[in-house]
């Protein structure tokens, strides 16, 4: 285990005016995107929506790192060059996504844990060699009547934990995802609980296993109400609860943290973010992870406008100075209007 570098990479991941873009649907949510509007379902359809993500002049200023899927990890642009060559050369760091998806928890309703340890180092050593300088793992975590159990959270810390301490045996940055999920009828307040014991939890299986911390990127959900509750979304009161729940239950000496966007808006997902980075200083360097947040206004463009590569690039680029300027504290939401509101959770 290489600690500086690991390290290094994860300062860099979460480092001033930056973040990551989540490129990790897998080819089913990939297609499922593209069935809603209305884009056939092929490989280079995916290919080449991803290209202008990548290739989109602003993604070589803002984004320290884009988490690709095994499919687009191997794919190349129209002119040959690898995406994740492309990405080096740009100073974007690329990460690939080595979890296998979900399964039932055995004796448990409702609750799943995450497999692919089978074989995993096998598929680090792989994506290292590739060039890959992180990865990424997730697990769900639903809140419902009786849920989430302690079994639950305890399976999932441990793959987690598994899973991380590989990564840095490779010298390969782990992102830690334990999503709290957006849906259902759940409170604030019983987010923030579920929060604090599924944080309490990683990080005692981490410092169990060994694993860097300070080499550790955490991906985290935001602490929101669930979206089927009716309850309004109050940034201020998302902002003060996800930050107490990180400073006081995540370790400081972690390498940084990062958010995903978990189903919100662009406008939800923004304008909480721009809240959470005000209510600093932090420990660790804060940023966005996000995919649908990013992605949906430029899918939809481009869904509609296939010839028009420079107008979904335009797109994007917005969305990319908007989310840099929430991650900094900056974002000025009375201007936001058009393609970036316009994003749905559904895509």
């Amino acid at each position: 285990m290489n600690e500086p570098l690991l390290e290094a990479v994860a300062k860099y991941l979460v480092s001033p005016g930056r973040g990551i873009l989540a490129a990790d649907e897998s080819t089913a949510s990939a297609n499922k995107r593209f069935a809603l509007v209305n884009v056939e379902q092929t490989e280079e359809n995916r290919r080449l929506y991803r290209e202008i993500l990548i290739t989109t002049p602003e993604s070589k200023r803002i984004l320290s790192g884009i988490i690709f899927y095994d499919e687009t990890f191997w794919q190349s642009t129209k002119e040959g060059k690898p995406f994740k060559e492309y990405c080096a050369e740009a100073g974007i760091l690329p990460g690939i996504k080595v979890d296998e998806g979900l399964v039932d928890l055995p004796g448990f309703p409702g609750e799943k844990i995450t497999k692919g340890l089978d074989g995993l180092p096998e598929r680090l050593a792989k994506y290292r060699d590739a060039g890959a300088k992180f990865a990424k793992w997730r697990s769900v975590i639903a809140i419902g009547e009786g849920i989430p159990s302690d079994n639950l959270i305890g399976a999932n810390a441990f793959i987690l934990a598994r899973y991380a301490r590989l990564c840095q045996d490779y010298d390969i940055v782990p992102i830690v995802e334990p999503e709290v999920l957006f849906d259902g009828t759940h409170t604030i307040e019983e987010c923030e609980a579920v929060m604090v014991r599924v944080y309490d939890m990683l990080f005692t299986f981490l410092k169990e296993y060994r694993v860097y911390l300070p080499g550790v990127i955490l991906k985290t959900s935001m602490v929101i109400p669930g979206k089927d509750g009716g309850r309004e979304m109050v940034v201020a009161d998302v902002a003060l609860r996800t930050v107490r729940t990180l400073h006081d239950h995540v370790p400081h000496e972690l390498g940084g943290v990062v958010f995903l966007s978990g189903g919100q808006t662009p406008l939800q997902a923004f304008s909480n973010l721009n809240a959470i980075a005000k209510a600093g200083p932090h420990p660790w360097g804060v940023t966005f992870s996000f995919s649908r947040a990013l992605q949906d206004p430029v899918l939809k463009y481009w869904a509609e406008h296939r010839d028009d590569i420079q107008g979904a690039m335009s797109i994007f680029a917005h969305q990319l100075k908007s989310v840099v300027d929430a991650r900094d504290g900056n974002l000025d939401t009375t201007s936001l209007g058009g393609d970036f509101v316009s994003g749905s959770q559904d895509l």
